[in-house]
């Protein structure tokens, strides 16, 4: 076994029993922490686990732990593309409120009294509980349920279920989080991909983290690896069974590569949710990053020598 094919065996693994341990912890002690205030009597509440931590994707350097509270109470929508006879119309709101900002104001009051000075609140999007010795970082999201209707292939009216969240500057953000997970999943099937999908990302991403530490490219999402990986095809992942990470890493690396070129196909691919693009306006990344991560990733790794 090569030097470089040992040392992307340690990054293709998953979270330690140990930190697996202390972001479970996490996520309790924050269902805990809600469950506990009295401001949210009455309030319907549930609670979804996230991004990587959700996903099986996260290593050391991102073993933070993303957890949206879903209030229950109000429906968002968007109806944009329906014609006018189709257009939802917005039921009376009936539960107790917090609409918008005021369930994060609400929220945070939570967390600030369960966590004192290691609650931070000055993120536009997430609330932070900091890590200690005994639990990660956990990211609290105050979120709504949300549906975004289109219309099928045989006209009908259908909608995809997901969450959106008030940003401090007044933004929404709307995710498909479990549309997410289900895809991630499938791709992973040995049928698939030979359970090297989930491998790749973790690598990619440790692979980032050294080129951030060494300073040749600025810090990018997280999530942002698992996108450009979900779009590699799964024919290139363990193609011949057995093969070499090496093999694997270098084939994901050359495509995302090639597809991000200018005007290349890149253009076209969508989030693991399969409903938002992901190149599309207002994204936190571009293709020319992605472009320049797998060229400074292949040079860092000497793949192809």
């Amino acid at each position: 076994m090569t030097a470089l094919e040992e040392k992307l065996a340690r990054y293709k693994a998953r979270s330690s029993d140990t930190e697996k341990e202390k972001q479970e912890r996490a996520e309790r002690m924050v269902r805990t922490a809600v469950g506990a205030w009295t401001g949210f009597d009455g309030v319907s509440l549930s609670f979804l686990p996230k991004g990587s931590y959700k996903n099986n994707t996260n290593v050391r350097a991102d073993s933070d732990v993303d957890i949206a509270v879903v209030h229950g109470g109000f429906h968002y929508f968007n109806d944009s593309t329906l014609g006018e006879g189709d257009k939802i119309i917005r039921r009376p709101i009936t539960c107790k409120g917090y609409d918008g900002v005021e369930f994060r104001a609400e929220l945070e009051k939570a967390m600030r009294s369960a966590y004192g000075t290691d609650c931070d609140t000055s993120g536009s999007t997430a609330i932070e509980i900091a890590e200690n010795g005994g639990r990660v970082k956990a990211d609290v999201v105050p979120s709504f349920q949300h549906r975004k209707y289109y219309y099928d292939a045989q006209g009908n009216v259908r909608y995809f279920e997901g969450t959106t969240t008030r940003r401090t500057n007044g933004e929404w953000v709307v995710n498909y989080p479990d549309q997410q997970y289900a895809n991630g999943v499938a791709k992973n099937d040995s049928s698939r991909t030979g359970k090297r999908y989930k491998q790749m990302v973790r690598i990619l991403k440790r692979v980032e983290n050294d080129l951030v530490a060494a300073g040749k490219i600025e810090a990018l999402p997280s999530y942002f690896m698992e996108c450009l990986v979900y779009c590699a095809p799964d024919a290139i992942f363990n193609h011949q069974g057995n093969t070499p990470l090496t093999d694997d890493f270098s084939a994901v690396v050359s495509h995302i590569w090639n597809k991000t070129k200018p005007d290349g196909e890149a253009k076209g691919w969508y989030e693991p949710n399969g409903i938002k693009p992901l190149f599309a306006d207002g994204q936190k990344w571009s293709m020319e990053q992605a472009h320049q991560l797998t060229l400074k990733t292949w040079q860092h790794l000497g793949l192809g020598s």
